[in-house]
């Protein structure tokens, strides 16, 4: 079993800015403290639950202010020392049952109030160390959990925003890990785009000019067909007269027109008059008759049907055709680069206009100049072969018109395919389709696909946290339920025995929150009082129970939670005045329980400034297991664990020297010479017991001055050398018998009550 065999040092916490014990002080299976109050009993309950529960702060905490030096406790633990250094222990640390202010503030109640934390740490306190490893298990699942839950928030955060800037509209990041990849993405995205632009533009588009046919040039096989025409019906000797005529005529002159067409209008003058052209008569009919029968109505007309060839390749030469291409092909550009913005729809195919003009223009000179020969000779024919190659120049740009033509058809069928199918498309349709494309696109690229696998990493680690976490909370459940069982009895129990007016009824745990909590009703003439209930209008834990009943409870809860721990063997029972507004009947009981726990636990410390309630457990627990100390002072900031003489210390009142001194500074009773002569052996008795191996059992005051001045500087009573000096002056001619001839000193009260106050401090912890 474990023991704490002695306090070596503690310096630096609460009261003790240093405290040392005789060496040859033991503590006993059961030790009993004497300690005034406020003079560090609560100290040494709160270093043992530090050392127990291994929480540094509890003693950082209690830092001793205004002095200098490190915190530092040195306990003896089974012959290992237990070391806190300032900040963290070392060495054994036992199991600790403390039962003081801070176990009940800390699980039943604080002032008059039970609040859920109290329920919570007695729901701790009720299962022991295993259920409370189970429930560090479950807080430390619930942690992760939480830990967890705002990673995954923040990687959902992540992928929303991610969402956000692609345009999409909301979607569970679950729905977004789920997205399938996308094949060729860039061409579905580039393909959607074009008809998120088309359903934007749809009325322009449906307004938009498309591009129109060009020009075509007439077939170079109509065109020349006029060449390989002659005049049927025209005798060939009449052909050779009218040739004849006219080279006799025109021989050496240059003709403004044909000739055949010269002559064929004269035809048109009367006969009564001279020609208009050689002055001859007109009398003669012999050459007009001549000239009828050669114009004749198919000669017309192939003469009409050469001179609008030639018109028609003039134009030609003139650059009419390649204004009115160039014009055409111009506004088709526009049109289009119109129509690819709206639509996307492009158009590539474009016309080298001056190329082509060019070779349309030099084609149709050549072919005038053939025509122009046909003109003058309407009957002969011109050889195929004499413009075979210049048709086919002339046939190859009408072609690329042609081409050009076919290509722009092509284009108006699929900007009109566009019209039709955008006539029902929804923007916000195509936007969203977009927007997912997008999404399926950037789900799948590296880095956003890291997010999405430690974002399910992170599910999986939840679910499987999850599951564990109800696995242990069966655990616990089972394990509350054996040890509760039977807990509210016990507490009953102890509470029938205590005289206490109520019972309670332990109820199975509260497991809302993410801690399970105890839960108990308060049972006044069977009707049942929540604890937590702070209504003053009505029946309450404030208003139902007094102080005394209050404590029971705690008591009750204590001592049945350490009577029914399988390790109570292995504890240390520390009670720090357990008896708090009990009375005597009570005080009884507590004892005789104190006694029980003798027999069960590893070790008892009882702590109180009650004499009475000392001297009780000191009669009735067997002596052989039994010590008792006291916590005294003996120098400002300086205390001291010493051995302690209970038997003596409890006799009646009015039989101690210190006594009598502190009643004459609480109620200014008994004679000041007769006090003030008792000083000197309160400070006395007070050194010889507090240093029994430095002082003599009979060592007076000049003599354990004389000592103290003569030990070291880091002597434990050295503070104190000053306020023994003035001790020993004012009170050096009021021990002995009067001396002859000296001056009789008056004594006032309160300078006596001061020089008392100053020997009160100086002796705390002994009579």
């Amino acid at each position: 079993m474990p023991a704490l065999q002695k306090i070596i040092d503690i310096q630096k916490v609460g009261r003790f800015e240093k405290l040392t014990a005789p060496g040859g002080l033991r503590f006993s299976q059961v030790t009993l403290f004497f300690g005034e109050n406020g003079w560090g009993k609560s100290t040494l309950a709160d270093i043992l639950r530090s050392l127990t529960r291994n929480q540094a702060n509890i003693i950082r905490g209690r830092e001793t202010l205004a002095t200098g030096g490190q915190q530092k406790v040195l306990l003896l633990i089974d012959g290992q020392q237990s070391v806190f250094d300032g900040s963290t222990w070392t060495g054994p640390r036992p199991r600790i049952a403390v039962f003081d202010q801070v176990f009940i503030n800390e699980n039943v109640y604080s002032g008059d109030f039970v609040s859920h934390d109290h329920l919570k740490r007695q729901y701790g306190l009720v299962v022991g160390a295993e259920g409370v490893a189970l429930i560090g298990q479950i807080q430390e699942a619930d942690k992760e959990l939480k830990e967890i839950a705002l990673a995954v928030k923040e990687k959902d955060q992540f992928v929303q925003t991610t969402m956000s800037a692609l345009g999409l509209p909301r979607m569970s990041a679950s729905d977004f890990a789920g997205l399938a990849d996308v094949l060729d993405a860039d061409s579905a995205l580039a393909e959607k785009e074009k008809e998120v632009r088309r359903a934007a533009e749809k009325e322009q588009i449906r307004k938009a000019t498309l591009p129109q046919l060009l020009p075509v040039p007439t077939p170079s096989a109509d065109l020349t067909a006029a060449l390989a025409q002659s005049v049927d019906g025209v005798a060939t000797d009449l052909h050779r007269k009218l040739q004849d005529h006219i080279a006799r005529h025109v021989s050496g002159r240059d003709a403004p027109v044909a000739h055949e067409t010269w002559l064929e209008a004269g035809l048109a003058f009367d006969a009564a008059h001279d020609c208009p052209y050689c002055g001859q008569e007109l009398r003669d009919r012999s050459l007009l008759d001549l000239y009828r029968d050669y114009f004749s109505e198919a000669y017309k007309a192939l003469a009409a049907e050469v001179k609008q060839r030639r018109q028609t390749l003039e134009r030609y030469v003139r650059g009419e055709f390649r204004q009115a291409i160039g014009a055409k092909a111009d506004a088709n550009q526009a049109a289009t680069e119109n129509l690819k913005t709206l639509t996307g729809e492009g158009y590539e195919a474009r016309l080298d206009v001056d190329a082509l003009s060019g070779r349309m223009e030099a084609a149709a000179a050549a072919l005038d100049r053939l025509f122009q020969q046909k003109q003058q000779d309407l009957v002969t024919i011109i050889a195929a072969g004499t413009y075979e190659s210049l048709s086919r120049q002339w046939d190859d740009g009408r072609v690329t018109v042609e081409i050009h033509n076919r290509e722009i058809v092509d284009y108006g069928r699929r900007i009109e395919d566009i019209r039709r199918a955008q006539a029902s498309v929804s923007l916000d349709s195509v936007k969203n389709e977009l927007a997912v494309l997008k999404a399926r696109k950037k789900r799948h690229e590296s880095d956003m696909a890291s997010v999405v696998t430690e974002r399910q990493t992170l599910l999986d680690r939840q679910t499987a946290l999850k599951a564990r976490k109800e696995e242990l909370r069966d655990q616990l459940t089972a394990h509350t339920k054996r040890v509760t069982e039977g807990l509210g009895a016990t507490i009953n129990a102890y509470l029938d025995r205590l005289g206490a007016g109520f019972q309670i009824d332990y109820e199975q745990p509260n497991y809302r929150g993410s801690e399970p909590a105890a839960a108990y009703s308060i049972l006044i003439n069977r009707t049942p009082i929540q604890p937590r209930a702070d209504n003053i209008g009505g029946p309450s834990f404030k208003n139902t129970l007094s102080s005394g009943d209050k404590s029971v409870l705690a008591l009750a809860l204590f001592l049945a939670t350490v009577n029914t721990d399988p390790h109570l063997a292995d504890t240390i029972v520390v009670l720090d005045d357990p008896f708090t507004s009990m009375d005597e009947f009570r005080r009884t009981f507590t004892v005789n329980e104190i006694n029980k726990l003798a027999g069960r636990a590893a070790q008892v410390f009882v702590l109180s400034h009650e004499l009475g309630f000392l001297r009780l457990l000191w009669d009735r627990i067997d002596q052989s297991k039994i010590t008792s100390c006291a916590i005294q002072t003996g120098a400002p900031g300086i205390a001291t664990l010493a051995a302690f003489d209970l038997e003596k210390a409890t006799r009646p009142r009015s039989e101690t020297d210190r006594m009598k001194m502190m009643q004459f500074i609480d109620a200014t009773e008994g004679d000041p010479g007769e006090i003030r002569s008792l000083l000197r052996k309160v400070v006395e008795h007070f050194y010889r017991n507090g240093d029994p191996e430095l002082f003599a059992p009979n060592e007076v005051l000049d003599g354990i001055i004389r000592k103290i001045e003569a030990a070291p500087t880091d002597y434990r009573y050295k503070g104190a050398l000053d306020d023994l000096k003035d001790t020993n002056f004012y009170t050096r001619n009021f021990h002995h018998a009067p001396v002859p001839g000296s001056v009789i000193e008056n004594t006032p009260v309160e300078e006596l009550k001061t020089h008392c106050r100053r020997v009160r401090d100086l002796t705390r912890g002994s009579l």
